[in-house]
C-alpha cells in the first residue's frame, strides 16, 4: 500500500509540473502587460473614495487593484506605493473637484484623478478613463520613477497629464484631449518615453516641455490643439522628437528652448493654421516649425531638423524668429518646386531634397533623394497622388521610399505625380535600375484636377510628392522640390503664403516668444475632405496567427492522469 501511495504521490507532482509548464507559457505569448506580482484588489463602485484609498495605503508593494464597474464618482487617489492600477472593461473614473483628505495630509492643495509620489516607483496605470472636468490635472506623476501610464483615456483638467522632477516615467499609447492648458506637460523629466499617443483639442500645447532631458517623443498623434502641437521651452538636451504626426494646430512644433543634441527628425508637420486672435501674435502662428526668441543652439552639440514633412502650413512651412541668427535646417520636404516661393523664412537655411521615378521589377516606384543624390531611408510617413496611364493613385511614402503600380515593360506609360496644385509629368522609360539611378527624365506641369492653369517647365526629376498626411486634402496635395542651399551661397528661401498683410497682429513681440509657459488660448480647424482613389501601399508581411491551445492541452494532460489512475487502482483487479 506505501508503494502505491509513493507512485500516486509521483505521478501527481509530474501532473502538477506539467500544469504549471503550460501555465508558464501561457504567461509568456501573446500581448499581455506583465504586472508585478502581488495580491489582486477587485474595486467596485459601491467603494467611496476613502475605501478605495484604505485599501491602497493598506496593500503590499506590487499588488494589483483592478476597476471592474462602469463608473465611479468623486475619484482624487493617491498612489504611495507599487501598485497596479487597470481595468478590463475600460471603467470611467469621474476625477474629484475637492482635495482629497488623503492629499491634505501629504501637503498637496491639487484636485486630480490620480497621483503617483515618490514611493509609487514602478507603479502601472492601464485602461482607465478619466474624466477631469473640474479638476486641476486627470493625472500627476510627482519625484517618481518607472512609472508606466499605459492605454488611458484622459479628458479635460488644467493639463491632462503632469509629469514633473520625475525620471523613466513611460506614457505610451493614450488618447487626451480637451485640457484647459496642455495635453500633456513635462517638468524636471529626464529618460522617459511619450509614445503612440493621441493628443488633441486641448486649449494650449498638446505637450508642453520644460527643462527635459534624454526624453524621447515618438509617432505620437498631435492635432486640434488651440496653440502649439509641441512646445519646448528653457532647456532641452539629448532628446528625440520623431516621428509625430502633427497637424490643425496654430504651429506645428515650436522650438523655444537652449537645445543641445537634441534631434526633430521624421515628423509630419502640416494644415497648421493662423489666427490672428493667438496670445502669440497672427505672424507667429500658421508655422509647420517654428523657433521662438529662447532657442538657441550652437556648436558641436547643435539641434539638428531633418527627414521631415513640412507642407499645406498657412503661413511658413519653417519660421525663425526675426531676431534670431540664421540657421541652417537638414535635408527636409516642403511644399512647392519653385525656388522662389519656398515658403520658408529668409532667416532659414534650407536643402532642396528630389524625387525621382524608376522601376524595379516592373513596379514603379517613387524614391525621395537628398541633396547629394542619395536615396533616403529614413523620413516621415507621408502620401501624395500619382496618376498612371489615367489611372490615380495615392502612394504611401515609407521611409523615403513608395510602390505605386505594376507596369507593362513593353507598352509606354503616362505618369503623372501632382505637385501642390499642378501635375508634373515623368518620362518613365529614361528612369533605370534596381539601385533606382534615375536619368535625366523630363518634366512638365499641366493642368490640375483643381482647375488651375499650369506653366509648363522642364529640367531634371527634381520634384516632389507630397499631401496631408491623413490622406485629406484635395485629393491629397502633392508638393515639390525646395531652393538648394546646401552649397551655403546664401539663397535663402522667400517669404511665404497667405496675404500675411491682411494680419494685424504683433511680429514676435509675445508672450510664448518670451518663454510664458502658459500663454495662449485661441483657435479651432476644420479638418479637410477626403479624397482620393486607389490606395497602394508598400506591402506588408502579416504575422501568421496564432490559436491558443493551452486549454487542449491541460484537458489532454488531465485524461491521460485520469486514465493512469484509474488503471493503477485497478492494477490488483486485472492481475487476479
Amino acid at each position: 500500500m506505501d508503494k502505491k501511495v509513493f507512485n500516486l504521490f509521483f505521478i501527481s507532482l509530474v501532473f502538477l509540473f506539467l500544469v504549471s509548464a503550460v501555465s508558464a507559457e501561457d504567461a509568456q505569448d501573446g500581448n499581455m502587460t506583465v504586472l508585478s506580482s502581488g495580491g489582486n484588489h477587485i474595486i467596485t463602485s459601491d467603494l467611496s473614495n476613502e475605501d478605495i484609498q484604505s485599501q491602497f495605503d493598506n496593500a503590499n508593494d506590487g499588488d494589483t487593484f483592478e476597476f471592474t464597474d462602469n463608473e465611479y464618482q468623486d475619484i482624487s487617489l493617491v498612489v504611495d506605493k507599487k501598485l497596479n492600477i487597470v481595468s478590463k472593461k475600460d471603467s470611467v473614473v469621474y476625477a474629484s473637484d475637492e482635495v482629497s483628505d488623503k492629499a491634505r495630509d501629504m501637503g498637496i492643495d491639487k484636485t486630480f484623478g490620480f497621483y503617483f509620489t515618490s514611493n509609487a516607483e514602478g507603479s502601472v496605470l492601464s485602461g482607465i478613463i478619466i474624466i477631469a472636468s473640474n479638476c486641476d490635472n486627470g493625472i500627476i506623476v510627482d519625484n517618481s520613477k518607472d512609472i508606466k501610464i499605459i492605454n488611458n483615456k484622459v479628458t479635460g483638467g488644467q493639463n491632462g497629464v503632469l509629469i514633473r522632477n520625475s525620471d523613466k516615467v513611460t506614457l505610451c499609447e493614450n488618447h487626451i484631449s480637451n485640457a484647459k492648458q496642455n495635453g500633456v506637460q513635462l517638468q524636471n523629466v529626464k529618460n522617459s518615453l511619450i509614445e503612440k499617443n493621441d493628443i488633441s483639442y486641448n486649449k494650449k500645447s498638446g505637450i508642453e516641455t520644460s527643462n527635459i532631458e534624454y526624453c524621447k517623443i515618438l509617432n505620437n498623434t498631435i492635432h486640434h490643439n488651440d496653440l502649439n502641437g509641441i512646445s519646448t521651452f528653457n532647456k532641452s538636451s539629448n532628446t528625440l522628437i520623431y516621428g509625430n504626426n502633427v497637424y490643425e494646430n496654430t504651429n506645428g512644433i515650436y522650438i523655444n528652448s537652449t537645445s543641445t543634441n537634441d534631434a526633430v527628425k521624421s515628423n509630419s508637420m502640416t494644415h497648421n493654421r493662423k489666427d490672428p486672435k493667438s496670445s502669440m501674435g497672427g505672424f507667429e502662428t500658421g508655422n509647420g516649425l517654428l523657433f521662438g526668441a529662447g532657442f538657441k543652439s550652437s556648436g558641436d552639440t547643435i539641434l539638428q531638423v531633418e527627414y521631415n514633412y513640412l507642407a499645406h502650413n498657412e503661413f511658413y512651412q519653417a519660421k525663425n524668429y526675426w531676431e534670431n541668427p540664421n540657421f541652417e535646417l537638414g535635408q527636409n520636404w516642403y511644399n512647392s518646386n519653385d525656388p522662389s516661393n519656398t515658403f520658408v523664412c529668409p532667416r532659414l537655411l534650407a536643402s532642396l531634397m528630389t524625387l525621382d521615378t524608376f522601376s524595379v521589377s516592373n513596379t514603379l516606384t517613387l524614391q525621395l533623394r537628398d541633396s547629394s543624390g542619395r536615396a533616403v531611408n529614413e523620413f516621415a510617413t507621408f502620401q501624395t497622388n500619382v496618376e498612371v496611364d489615367g489611372n490615380v493613385y495615392t502612394a504611401t511614402f515609407v521611409n523615403g521610399r513608395a510602390t505605386v503600380a505594376e507596369l507593362d515593360p513593353n507598352v509606354d506609360h503616362n505618369v503623372r505625380v501632382q505637385i501642390a496644385d499642378q501635375y508634373y509629368n515623368y518620362d518613365v522609360r529614361e528612369a533605370s535600375g534596381e539601385t533606382g539611378d534615375a536619368k535625366d527624365s523630363k518634366t512638365s506641369t499641366s493642368d490640375s484636377n483643381t482647375g488651375s492653369s499650369g506653366t509648363s517647365s522642364s529640367g531634371t526629376s527634381e520634384v516632389q510628392g507630397n499631401s496631408n498626411s491623413q490622406g485629406a486634402s484635395n485629393g491629397g496635395d502633392s508638393s515639390g522640390s525646395h531652393i538648394k542651399n546646401s552649397d551655403k551661397s546664401g539663397n535663402y528661401g522667400t517669404n511665404s503664403s497667405d496675404i500675411p498683410s491682411q494680419d494685424t497682429s504683433d511680429n514676435g513681440n509675445d508672450a510664448l516668444s518670451n518663454g510664458d509657459l502658459n500663454a495662449g488660448n485661441s483657435g479651432s480647424g476644420d479638418a479637410m475632405d477626403e479624397g482620393k482613389a486607389y490606395e497602394i501601399v508598400p506591402p506588408v508581411t502579416a504575422s501568421k496567427e496564432l490559436t491558443n491551445t493551452s486549454g487542449l492541452v491541460v484537458i489532454s494532460i488531465l485524461s491521460i492522469m485520469g486514465m493512469l489512475i484509474y488503471g493503477y487502482w485497478r492494477k490488483d483487479e486485472f492481475e487476479g
